[in-house]
């Protein structure tokens, strides 16, 4: 299995996030503008990194350590099953208008 074909394409790292001290508040209403809301894609992946400076490869030491991605996250869960996830744990809020 590639490490690509863990993410289920949920989406949510696609959209602007703040983290605070206790949680990670996802914005709901502002996807990255490659962002296909009917398929839940990018609509750029190939070249995602190179069209797209906000764009970040999720690497396993980001699965491991970044707090900006949410719990759902299917990479944060395989950090999770290995025992390797070191980030802190906060709720996640997702808002939406």
């Amino acid at each position: 299995m590639k490490w690509e074909d863990i993410c289920t394409r949920c989406g949510l790292c696609c959209h602007e996030k703040i983290v605070f001290p206790d949680c990670l508040l996802i914005d709901a209403d502002s996807p990255c503008s490659f962002f296909d809301k009917d398929t839940g894609l990018c609509s750029v992946y190939q070249n995602r990194f190179d069209v797209c400076s906000r764009c970040m490869k999720v690497t396993p030491l980001r699965a491991m350590f970044a707090d900006y991605l949410p719990p759902t996250c299917a990479y944060v869960q395989w950090a999770e099953r290995h025992h390797i996830r070191f980030a802190k744990k906060r709720e996640m809020i997702i808002r939406s208008e």
